[in-house]
C-alpha cells in the first residue's frame, strides 16, 4: 500500500487516529523534502511588529508556503474496505457515491485550483517587480546625492568667482554681445551657423572666468573664429561647397570608413551621411570641430599626421582631402600621403582636390586666404601619389569659370571673303588659348587607388 495513503476502516472512526496518522504523514512527507517545514508557523498574526528582515523572511516563507499548497485536489484519497465477505460490495457503493460526489465538486475545486494557481504566479511576478524597483530606487537616491554633492561644490565655486570678480562677467558679455551684433550684420550666417557662434562665445566667458584672468581691451576673437566667417564670404555657403562635392560621392560608393582629412564645416561629411556612408573628419581648427559636432557629426579635433598615426593599418577603405594641400609644407605633405596609403585597405580611392594654378583667375584670387603656404601644379600632384605608392592616379578638373567672364569669340560674319574667314578663325583660336590660361577651371582633383 502506497506511504501516502490514509487507510479508512469500516468500523467506529477514531478521529484522534485519523489526525495522528496526518501528522506523520506530514512529518515523513517534510523529511523528504516533499513539503516545507513547519507549515502552521506560515500564518503569523497581523497584529505583530517586525523589523525589515523579519517581514522580508516572513513573506519568503508565505510564498513558499503557497507555491506548494495552491493546488487543492486531492490525489492520494484511496477506497478501501477491511472486510472479508461485504467489502467488495461496500467499495464498489462508496465508489459509486465519491463519483457522484466528484460530479457535482470537481468542478468547483478545478476552477479553485486554476484560480490559486494564477493568484501564485501573480504575486511572484509582484514581488519580484518590487525587489527590482526597490534596488533601482536605492541607486537612484544614491545618484541624487552625488548630484547634490556636485551642485554643493559648483556653487561654492561660483560664489569664491562672483567675490573675486564682482564686474568682470558683465563687462565681458556685454562686450561679446556687441562683437556678435556686429558679425551678424557683416555676415549672412545660417541658423545652425548663429547657434553654433553664439555658442563658442558664451564658453569663452566661460573659460575666462575660470583661469581668473581680466577682460580685454577690446572684444576680440582669435583668428580660428575669424577662419570661419571667412569662409562664409570668400570660399562659399555650405550648400554651394555641397554641391562641388557630390561629383566625389561616386568615389565612395559601398565605403564604410571614409575619413575627411580638413573636412572645415563638414560638408563632405554630411553628404556621405546622407548616403549611408561611414565619414569621420579630422580638422585641427577647434571652432570648425565644435560646428561639426554641433550638426551631429563625428570629428576629431586634431593634427592630420598625429591623428593617422593613431589608425591601424589597412583600417580606412576611403580618404578625401579638399582644399588643404596648398595650406601644407611640401615635407609634411608628403609624409601626409605615405601615411594615408599605409592606413588604406587595398583596391580603394583616395581624392585629393586642391586649387589650380593653370588658371591665371584661380592663381590671381589663390593669396587672398593669408593661410595657404604655395599651390601645388597638377603633374606635380599627381607624381606624389604615385611616388608613395597610389595607382591609376588621374586629374580631373573642377569648378569652370562661366562664359560670361571668358573672353568673347567672333561670331560668323555674314559675306566675308576667305582671307577675313582665316582671319577670324585664327583670332578665335586664339582667344580659347588665353581663356585656357587666364580662365581655365578653378580647381582640380587627383584621385588615385591602394
Amino acid at each position: 500500500m502506497d506511504d501516502n495513503t490514509i487507510e479508512i476502516r469500516d468500523n467506529d472512526i477514531n478521529v484522534e487516529e485519523i489526525m495522528t496518522k496526518i501528522r506523520e504523514n506530514i512529518r515523513r512527507r517534510q523529511a523528504a523534502g516533499e513539503l516545507p517545514p513547519n507549515p502552521d508557523s506560515f500564518i503569523e498574526p497581523t497584529s505583530k511588529k517586525c523589523s525589515g528582515e523579519e517581514s522580508n523572511n516572513s513573506i519568503k516563507r508565505d510564498l513558499t508556503y503557497i507555491n506548494a499548497y495552491w493546488d487543492v485536489q486531492n490525489y492520494d484519497y484511496l477506497i478501501s474496505s477491511h472486510q472479508p465477505l461485504i467489502g467488495k460490495f461496500l467499495v464498489k457503493g462508496r465508489q459509486i457515491i465519491n463519483g457522484e460526489v466528484h460530479r457535482y465538486i470537481d468542478f468547483t475545486i478545478s476552477r479553485q485550483t486554476e484560480f490559486n494557481a494564477c493568484l501564485v504566479r501573480i504575486i511572484t511576478h509582484a514581488l519580484q517587480r518590487y525587489t527590482e524597483l526597490n534596488e533601482r530606487q536605492q541607486e537612484l537616491n544614491e545618484r541624487q546625492q552625488e548630484l547634490n554633492e556636485r551642485q554643493q561644490e559648483l556653487n561654492k565655486r561660483q560664489q569664491a568667482l562672483e567675490t573675486e570678480f564682482p564686474s568682470f562677467k558683465s563687462e565681458v558679455k556685454e562686450n561679446i554681445d556687441h562683437r556678435v551684433n556686429e558679425l551678424f550684420n557683416q555676415v549672412e550666417l545660417d541658423i545652425c551657423g548663429r547657434a553654433w557662434l553664439a555658442h563658442v562665445l558664451e564658453d569663452r566667458i566661460q573659460t575666462k572666468l575660470t583661469e581668473k584672468t581680466t577682460p580685454p581691451s577690446a572684444p576680440v576673437l582669435k583668428e580660428n573664429a575669424n577662419y570661419f566667417l571667412f569662409e562664409e564670404r570668400f570660399r562659399g555657403s555650405r550648400e554651394e561647397i555641397r554641391q562641388r562635392q557630390l561629383a566625389f560621392l561616386p568615389c565612395f560608393e559601398k565605403c564604410s570608413r571614409v575619413l575627411d582629412i580638413g573636412c572645415g564645416r563638414g560638408e563632405f561629411l554630411e553628404i556621405l551621411r546622407d548616403h549611408n556612408i561611414g565619414g569621420i573628419g579630422v580638422d585641427s581648427d577647434p571652432d570648425m570641430v565644435a560646428f561639426c559636432r554641433s550638426r551631429q557629426l563625428e570629428v576629431e579635433n586634431s593634427d592630420a599626421i598625429s591623428y593617422l598615426e593613431t589608425l591601424e593599418d589597412k583600417s580606412l577603405d576611403g580618404i578625401f582631402i579638399d582644399q588643404v594641400v596648398e595650406h601644407l609644407e611640401p615635407r609634411y605633405l608628403i609624409r601626409l600621403l605615405a601615411l594615408c596609403h599605409q592606413k588604406m585597405k587595398f583596391g580603394y580611392t583616395i581624392v585629393v582636390e586642391t586649387v589650380n594654378p593653370l588658371s591665371f583667375v584661380s592663381f590671381v584670387n589663390f593669396y587672398v586666404d593669408m593661410t595657404h603656404k604655395r599651390p601645388v601644379h597638377p603633374e606635380t600632384l599627381q607624381y606624389l601619389l604615385s611616388a608613395t605608392g597610389f595607382r591609376e592616379c588621374e586629374k580631373k578638373f573642377f569648378s569652370p569659370v562661366s562664359e560670361e567672364s571668358r573672353l568673347n569669340k567672333i561670331t560668323d560674319i555674314p559675306n566675308a571673303d576667305d582671307p577675313s574667314l582665316k582671319n577670324i578663325e585664327s583670332y578665335n583660336h586664339n582667344i580659347d588659348l588665353l581663356n585656357f590660361v587666364l580662365f581655365g577651371a578653378q580647381d582640380y582633383a587627383v584621385i588615385g587607388k591602394k
